[in-house]
């Protein structure tokens, strides 16, 4: 069973909860319920969770997501739902969250970190490749993932091309969750990159993308034009070494700055 903790101070969201009945069934423990920042560090502390749900006021949620993200750097943060039907749509999305990174553990050196790691690649690979979906469920997925991505922060997307196929124990090759080809590009030049997080990505269909966003908490002065310069440097040095110490070739088909990461979602 999953454990919970609830940190909320709103009667509506702790009703929500008080009247959800099959908490067995559906994978979960009832959770502890606190109702302030310090009783959620307290619970931490003294007890297991598995996810946590926060449903508190603007400065409150972003202390204790601040606090979560120096101990609990991984720890799922779900939304709370005002009734019981929405608290359980919520949850089922956290339990084939917990489900598929507690089951993934497909080689020895796979950890609770690199699953989350996975699923927010797979995450991203899906919008890169079209998919679409609400802002609302953009922010609450990048919230259940806890990535550091600033969702209203200008952001950069490439589109990638391999030069030739020479590179057959890459191509169609994937392991862990991750193509094989994205593995060694994000080893080139993936990461985190003067305040920017660079995430190469190999789809399903073997289109290569990079996608470039700024980090949450980095106040940067940086232009548009400026952060492009700054990522395509990146990504072009990152080839070379690719080229040089894997003999693969890739070359930049297309860049575009985007306005933030919403132009993925719906409208």
């Amino acid at each position: 069973m999953f454990k919970l903790l609830l940190v909320s101070d709103r009667d509506e969201v702790l009703s929500a909860f008080d009247n959800v009945t099959n908490w067995e069934f559906n994978g979960f423990r009832k959770p502890h319920v606190r109702h302030d920042v310090e009783g959620a560090k307290e619970s931490l502390r003294k007890h297991h969770a598995d996810g946590i749900i926060i449903a508190l006021p603007e400065e409150e949620d972003a202390r204790l997501v601040d606090f979560l993200q120096e101990e609990y750097p991984v720890l799922p943060i779900v939304e709370a739902g005002t009734t019981p039907e929405e608290v359980n749509a919520h949850l089922d999305e956290l339990s084939r969250l917990l489900s598929h990174v507690n089951a993934d553990f497909s080689s020895d050196q796979s950890d609770l970190t690199g699953m989350m790691i996975h699923a927010r690649r797979r995450f991203f690979r899906k919008i890169a490749g079209g998919e679409k979906i609400t802002r609302e469920e953009m922010r609450q997925k990048l919230r259940l993932l806890r990535s550091r991505m600033d969702p209203d922060q200008p952001c950069a997307l490439m589109r990638l091309e391999k030069l030739a196929d020479d590179e057959e124990h890459l191509v169609g090759s994937w392991r862990d969750s991750d193509h094989l080809l994205e593995r060694t590009l994000f080893q080139s030049f993936g990461g985190d990159v003067n305040g920017f997080h660079v995430l190469p990505l190999v789809l399903r269909d073997g289109r290569i993308y990079v996608l470039a966003v700024p980090l949450r908490g980095q106040e940067t002065e940086t232009t548009v034009e400026e952060m492009e310069k700054i990522i395509e440097k990146c990504v072009r040095n990152g080839l070379q070494h690719v080229e040089e110490y894997q003999g693969l070739y890739l070359k930049i088909l297309e860049a575009k700055a985007l306005p933030n990461m919403y132009a993925f979602c719906e409208g």
